[in-house]
């Protein structure tokens, strides 16, 4: 039987479910542990017994399920790295979906979800159908796409996970308004992204860090996105816009020891806020006044060799996220 200690447990979850915003006054707490210490053996179970609002917490254990989240729910683990769902390609109805969102307003936070161990597969750790949830401190482990964002979902907040082993990372399409914040996305496969965007307009990406994938962003017929704080290291490829993806901001981001490129641009995009662009390891200028910023623009070249595009204020010193 796993230990429990429920009195501290409860309020804290508790305390954290009201600030999110995601419980009622009447909402109930419901537990779920896989060794029959609880409520229910099965998490799909409890979902399926749940109302608005309520509070499903998973205790330690390793769940051989695919879930169908079709209310404001909160999904709460004990521990990311020891709450585990583990996709076994049974569920006829879902199979391609490990966790799969399609209700506004849900939270989803301390899992560790795991898929077939290839990405060359269709399953999607989770798959947001929905809008205004919260996808934050889980880790998302060898699938297709780890987080998936699809048409018409908007205002979700994904952070604070890790997301790694995934052909996508975090992908977007046809989705608008959305924070990815501060996630640790990394080693997508050969021609992987670590993050991925497509026809997906005013989204804010930042203060990732998105390492060791052959694409580390990718943004494709999208605009008005605005990318900064990231930490793009360790890539084939940092970030590359193309395919109409124009009118985006990129700044106070950092590209470094990206083994072929750091970013290339076939579009216009502005990279840089005015006053302050983004750090580049490969950057030659000197900044003589002292400002921290480099006296001559960093050009960012597009597919075919052209540069059409540039950093007007590059930093002299990388940041710390």
């Amino acid at each position: 039987m796993k230990e429990r200690i429920l009195t501290v447990g409860v309020t804290v979850l508790l305390s954290i479910v009201m600030f999110s915003g995601c419980i009622e006054e009447k909402s109930t707490l419901i537990y779920v542990d896989d060794d029959g210490g609880a409520d229910y053996t099965q998490i799909q179970k409890a979902i399926d017994d749940a109302s608005d609002g309520d509070t499903i917490f998973v205790h330690n254990g390793i769940y051989y399920e695919t879930l169908i989240i079709n209310k404001s729910i909160n999904l709460i683990g004990a521990s990311k790295d020891k709450t585990i769902i583990d996709f076994q390609n049974t569920n006829e109805i879902n199979q391609n979906n490990i966790v799969f969102i399609e209700a506004d307003n849900c939270t989803i936070k301390e899992l560790k979800i795991i898929g077939t161990g290839t990405t060359s597969s269709d399953t999607v750790g989770i798959n947001i159908n929905a809008s205004n949830n919260t996808i934050s401190n889980n880790i998302i482990l060898s699938n297709h796409k780890g987080i998936y964002i699809g048409e018409d979902s908007k205002n979700n907040n994904v952070s604070w996970n890790i997301i790694s082993n995934n052909w996508y990372g975090i992908a977007l399409r046809y989705s608008d308004n959305n924070n990815i914040s501060k996630n640790n996305v990394s080693l997508s496969g050969l021609f992987g992204y670590g993050i991925y965007l497509s026809v997906s307009d005013n989204n804010n990406i930042f203060d990732n860090t998105i390492s060791d994938n052959f694409y580390g962003m990718r943004i494709k017929s999208s605009e008005n996105n605005k990318v900064f704080g990231n930490l793009v290291v360790k890539n084939k490829k940092g970030m590359f816009f193309c395919c109409g993806a124009g009118d985006n901001m990129i700044y106070y981001n950092t590209f470094k020891n990206n083994s072929e490129w750091n970013a290339h641009d076939d579009v216009i995009n502005q990279w840089d806020n005015g006053s302050v662009g983004n750090y580049w390891d490969d950057y030659t200028g000197v900044d003589n006044d002292g400002d921290g910023i480099g006296d001559i623009p960093y050009n960012i070249p597009d597919e075919k060799g052209g540069s059409s595009n540039e950093d007007r204020y590059p930093l002299m010193n990388q940041f710390n996220i």
